[in-house]
């Protein structure tokens, strides 16, 4: 199993375009940055937290995930 530096680095990975696009969604509705920044990043920080949670989940039960999986070769 992939220990905590590859989980830490899926879930910044997970988590910092998530949090630009829900920046960019709301500066494209009128807000300024500064009023969008926060609920963005508390959204994008919940948002990966579960994400990244459940694929650690699968991971720890051995669940097969047929997307991860490589296509077979011929």
């Amino acid at each position: 199993m992939p220990g905590i530096t590859y989980w830490i680095g899926q879930y910044l990975l997970a988590s910092c375009p998530m949090f630009a696009i829900l920046v960019g969604v709301d500066m494209a509705q009128g807000a300024s940055f500064n009023d969008a920044w926060p609920s963005a990043l508390a959204w994008a920080l919940a948002a990966s937290a579960i994400f990244i949670g459940s694929r650690y989940n699968r991971v720890r039960k051995g669940i097969a995930c047929s997307a991860c999986n490589e296509p077979p070769k011929k």
